[in-house]
């Protein structure tokens, strides 16, 4: 059942996909299925054949209609209240992954689909994307931790406090999508594919070093940087950190690689 619901393949060098495939749900997301998306990320933080991961939806109407409201309509409250617990630690443990991840978000994105696609690193989306936060509509909250370091204060306000849909030209206009394309899938495993070709170690920094940085004092990001650096040069000489550069400086090309 769960195998069937979350699809695995290897769409690039180096690029782990994971597909919600629940399309007749709009690829709705049960906790069975966020326990086993958990445990393949798990996996791939340990394996040094992925580099990057891409999160897309099975079809064309939903990257994800956010969680599975059967399921949750048939739990008990003590029961809605324990999911909701464990869901907000596998989303964090998602955000924090140390990987770079993109969502290809094809469809709507509303309620957890628009959290776990804010969550990724990097989006891209097209015409027929829309997002929406709708924890307003029902009286919850969700993304004031993170949304408005993305796309600011003003469009933090408007989404959260109004739960309107956006569309995904004004999606990207805002910030919210990092890339708009016809071909959604493609150019989100080209993305995952140009980040899985960089040393991993540095994009495992950043990744730390931004998610760490928030309200820290300048000074302090900066130094925290500085001895990530320091700590990398301690364990590869500068003239291998460097190689693909001086590489494309032989060859005469002056291209950044």
């Amino acid at each position: 059942m769960i195998d069937r619901d979350l699809h695995l393949d290897r769409p690039a060098p180096g690029v782990l996909r994971l597909t919600l495939n629940r399309p007749a749900a709009r690829n709705a997301i049960t906790l069975s299925l966020h326990r086993r998306m958990d445990e393949v990320l798990s996996e791939a933080a340990a394996d040094d054949s992925v580099r990057a991961v891409v999160l897309a939806g099975a079809g064309q109407r939903a990257f994800s209609a956010g969680y599975d409201l059967a399921e949750l309509g048939a739990a008990t409250p003590a029961q809605a209240a324990a999911m909701t617990t464990e869901r907000e630690e596998l989303l964090w443990r998602y955000a924090a992954f140390p990987k770079p991840t993109v969502a290809a978000v094809q469809g709507a994105a509303h309620g957890a689909g628009t959290m776990l696609a804010v969550c990724s690193d990097l989006r891209v989306g097209g015409a027929d994307t829309s997002l929406a936060v709708t924890a307003a509509k029902y009286g919850g909250v969700n993304l004031t931790w993170l949304l408005d370091s993305l796309i600011g204060g003003a469009h933090t306000r408007d989404l959260l406090l109004t739960a309107r849909e956006v569309r995904g030209a004004e999606a990207h206009r805002i910030g919210l999508l990092h890339r708009y394309a016809i071909d959604v899938a493609g150019t989100a495993v080209d993305l995952a594919g140009l980040m899985a070709r960089r040393p991993s170690e540095g994009l495992r920094e950043i990744k730390a070093l931004l998610l760490e940085g928030a309200g820290r004092s300048l000074r302090d990001r900066y130094e925290r940087e500085n001895a990530a650096v320091r700590a990398n040069l301690a364990v590869q000489p500068i003239s291998e950190m460097f190689s693909s550069f001086f590489a494309a400086r032989s060859r005469g090309t002056g291209v950044t690689p």
